[in-house]
């Protein structure tokens, strides 16, 4: 089940965020630059978001979309990143979705991504409208239709119906804030309806966001409640029991994709004297609970979940299998033609191994052994219990 390769278009994409930046704030100037003063407001407003997002405790009481300022300036800087992030682990869902509900979108990167992924049908709430308005206007100006909804998550759904995917992008700890009585089981009631109430019968249900540790905790903890109820996992995992980084202090497990940074991102870091190179976030995807899972247990899969890592003459990689938590190494001189794929794996990748010496919790290579990577990053595995 090929799916086609998008490319991100943001040397495309950032005139228009720049352009409706320009006429919320009622600025005017080029659509392909900012201002001196302009640029150094943005750079202070990003700073003071990712504050915000690095102390990852959200006030209910206020929020800072509520500040113009900060709304408009997210657009240049975390809008893209948000929507590089969807435009790949959207990705991996191995059917186009048609009808999505985009829950807590704020200014939508995630519904444009799933738009240019082929989405005909695109609803996305929040509690704040202006947010959802700047959103909306810039799918519009790139030609794709997005459909805004006032909602509170805390009340029913204004949308009927169900959906072949639903995305909570970097809204869940913000909708059920860790410092309020009681918001695990709130937060845990509302997936479970989400994922037996408003998925189609081939829908999922996607949750993506910061690879901060106690974030990542949080959704990792989220994947063990419902694996252990028999929610079936798309992706990333192919581990069917609890989550090995939950069992070991300090070992996060965090997806990493490469980040496009046009000019402008490039110039907002170097202002915010901040260096991101990759895309390091926390995301689950999971099937409707009556689905399976996409891999019925005869082939071992295995997730890499680490880069290389330097070892006594060798890499190495971590991975998280079928069967568990292990490593594959490589300590031959030259690498065989069957496993040749060793030397150019990245983290995220999906692979069969083969034929490997298994050594307890260690793969190593021999000459013998054949790696097969089966769904490279941001690809679906192919599945065989849906019917396109």
């Amino acid at each position: 089940m090929k799916k086609k390769n998008l490319k991100s278009n943001l040397d495309e994409i950032y005139p228009i965020l720049i352009g409706a930046w320009r006429r919320f704030n009622k600025e005017s100037g080029p659509s392909e630059k900012l201002q001196t003063r302009e640029f150094r407001r943005v750079v202070q407003s990003t700073k003071t978001l990712k504050e915000i997002f690095d102390k990852q405790a959200f006030d209910p009481n206020t929020h800072y979309f509520e500040n113009s300022q900060l709304l408009s300036d997210y657009l240049l800087y975390f809008w893209p990143l948000y929507y590089q992030e969807a435009l790949s682990v959207i990705g991996e869902i191995p059917t186009t979705p048609k009808r999505v509900l985009d829950i807590g979108a704020g200014l939508a990167p995630f519904s444009f991504a799933a738009l240019r992924h082929g989405a005909t049908e695109v609803f996305a709430t929040d509690q704040f409208m202006p947010p959802l308005q700047l959103g909306a206007e810039i799918c519009g100006k790139y030609g794709l239709p997005l459909t805004i909804r006032k909602w509170d998550c805390h009340t029913p759904c204004p949308i009927e119906g169900t959906f072949d995917l639903i995305i909570l992008g970097h809204s869940l700890q913000e909708i059920f804030a860790r410092n309020q009585k009681g918001w695990r089981e709130r937060q845990n009631a509302f997936i479970q309806d989400l994922l037996h109430n408003k998925l189609s019968k081939n829908g999922y249900l996607l949750i993506v966001d910061s690879s901060l540790n106690e974030t990542n905790q949080s959704i990792l903890q989220i994947r063990d409640h419902f694996v252990s109820q028999g929610v079936p996992v798309q992706a990333p995992c192919v581990w069917k029991g609890e989550c090995p980084a939950l069992k070991t202090q300090n070992s996060p497990c965090y997806a990493q994709r490469e980040m496009e940074k046009p000019y402008l991102l490039k110039e907002i870091q170097r202002g915010m004297d901040y260096h991101l190179n990759s895309l390091k976030m926390s995301y689950i995807i999971f099937k409707n609970p009556q689905s399976s899972w996409p891999n019925n247990g005869e082939i071992p899969l295995y997730r890499i979940i680490s880069p290389p890592v330097e070892a006594f003459n060798t890499n190495k990689y971590y991975l998280c299998g079928t069967d568990g938590k292990k490593t594959l190494s490589n300590r031959l001189e030259q690498t065989p033609k069957q496993a040749k794929a060793f030397d150019y794996l990245k983290r995220g990748e999906l692979i069969e191994v083969s034929q490997a010496l298994n050594r307890q919790n260690a793969l190593d290579i021999t000459e013998e052994t054949e790696i097969k990577v089966v769904a490279a990053i941001g690809k679906p595995l192919a599945i065989e219990d849906i019917n396109e």
